[in-house]
């Protein structure tokens, strides 16, 4: 849930009220659907009632994510690509930047996309495909060429 609220502790107390959320409603499961879904559901429920109640803008990209290229030039153009790839994402409404961080920062697929939004599969495809054009269009317009 980081990826949503954006700080450790608000991820911290959401995990832990999705948890025992999840204890309290055990009965309610359905066994035809994956239980990881189904917690996720509930995390990710509780993660969007926190923000929208603070109004706050997440950050796209873990802080820690170190870079994969030795050397310190490759490290400092591999943040500096982190800071205009979270430049990109923060213009976009949440609706698309949440479906982005699912499917390319989580690797979810459209299914688990639409169990834990409640979409249909068509429904997070199409969004899905505006939030990329609208991503390329931004990431265009400050400058990125390549990712």
């Amino acid at each position: 849930m980081f990826h949503i609220l954006g700080d450790a502790d608000s991820t911290s107390d959401i995990t832990q009220e999705a948890f025992i959320t999840t204890f309290e409603k055990i009965h309610q499961y359905n066994p035809d659907y994956r239980f990881f879904s189904w917690v996720y559901r509930i995390a990710f429920n509780k993660a969007l009632n926190r923000v929208s109640h603070r109004k706050h803008r997440e950050p796209c990209l873990d802080e820690n994510m170190e870079s994969s290229e030795p050397g310190p030039y490759a490290e400092v153009e591999a943040r500096e690509r982190d800071d205009l790839i979270h430049q990109a994402m923060a213009t976009l409404v949440f609706k698309y930047r949440i479906l982005l961080r699912l499917r390319h920062f989580l690797d979810f697929s459209y299914s688990e996309i639409a169990s834990v939004t409640d979409l249909p599969v068509s429904t997070v495809r199409s969004r899905l495909h505006t939030a990329r054009v609208l991503m390329k269009k931004e990431l265009k317009r400050i400058g990125v060429t390549k990712i």
